[in-house]
């Protein structure tokens, strides 16, 4: 069982580090087969993240499109990026950050795929391909200002050392302890992300049941969806260490094995077996884990549910992914 990343379809990396650290491999996915960011494919490369495109086809055509789309926002709202304002502007024609206007840029994409003018009802799937695209550019664009933004502080901070040849004292009180996990915009339109992420999900022929996030907002939001959710571990001293394919530390794997039993046992608060007392060696640097388990709702079931869609597989009237039980996962500092 490999935990799933979500619900974001762009991972920095300092969060890839941080569930690396936890679980070694993990899946991330993308709602198209293009070119990977350079620091997503360092991670792909090692075999850190697996890289998952639940739903494929009109690829090439859906990207020409969407960067038609965003070249006109840059001539509407700046040619810096998709910024929390560009998004703003764009809620007439985004998909998702308004549904009653959500089939305009949807119709726009179907008829430059097609070459034909589409009927007008929208396409849930599809509309959800193209949010996430916006919205994953949105967070490397974010991530990638973020990490030129504590360059240029480290450069003054160590800038003004050297004039005063010390440490200054407020400058020290400034510098970022190592391995943080920026995490600002990623929550921002966090019950769109998931209803789109969700419909990938949904899409995914091997579905896990261990699903892992670095928002605080995004999990909290899902724990008020499940009132019987049961916390199973909250870890406060992870060794931030990277992950190799090589192989998982002995603490990796005695987690793991519990977890992929968890999903498919029966579980009862009252019944239910202890956790295990898993040894985990201390560190310098360090990251909490805390997980979640909803009991008796699969992944497909739980999250489809949470996002009032109505599915097959949501609904349980024809369950395709294994298990009984769904996990979720927080990491953070």
């Amino acid at each position: 069982m490999k935990p799933i990343y979500f619900p974001y379809t762009y991972i920095s990396d300092p969060a890839a580090e941080a569930v690396a650290a936890c679980f070694g491999q993990f899946i991330v996915y993308r709602p198209l087969s293009d070119k990977l960011p350079l620091s997503i494919q360092y991670w792909a490369d090692n075999g850190v993240i697996d890289i998952r495109i639940p739903v494929r086809g009109d690829n090439r055509e859906l990207e020409s499109a969407a960067e038609n789309y965003l070249n006109w926002a840059n001539l509407h709202v700046g040619s810096s990026g998709i910024r929390r304002a560009s998004l703003n502007t764009l809620k007439a024609s985004a998909p998702l950050l308004d549904e009653s206007l959500s089939s305009q840029i949807v119709t726009g994409v179907k008829q430059k795929i097609n070459g034909t003018a589409p009927d007008q009802s929208s396409d849930p799937v599809l509309s959800s391909r193209i949010f996430l695209y916006f919205a994953q550019l949105f967070d490397q664009q974010t991530q990638e200002l973020d990490h030129v933004l504590k360059e240029s502080h480290k450069k003054e901070l160590d800038l003004i050392q050297d004039l005063k040849k010390e440490e200054d004292a407020l400058a020290a009180e400034l510098k970022i302890e190592p391995g943080q996990i920026p995490d600002l915009n990623s929550d921002y339109l966090i019950s769109g992300r998931l209803e789109a992420w969700t419909r990938l999900l949904l899409s995914d022929r091997q579905p896990s049941g261990l699903f892992v996030t670095h928002s605080t907002a995004v999990f909290e939001q899902l724990l008020d969806r499940a009132p019987a959710a049961e916390k199973i571990f909250d870890f406060e001293a992870i060794p931030r260490a990277a992950a190799t394919i090589a192989g998982l530390a002995p603490w990796q794997e005695e987690l793991m094995s519990y977890l992929s039993d968890l999903v498919v046992k029966k579980w009862s608060a009252i019944s239910g077996e202890k956790p295990p007392g898993i040894q985990i060696p201390a560190a310098d640097h360090t990251l909490s884990l805390k997980i979640y388990l909803v009991p008796d709702q699969n992944s497909l079931q739980f999250f489809g549910r949470g996002a009032g869609i109505k599915h097959p597989e949501s609904n349980g009237v024809r369950p395709r992914a294994g298990g009984r039980n769904t996990l979720l996962g927080l990491v953070g500092q």
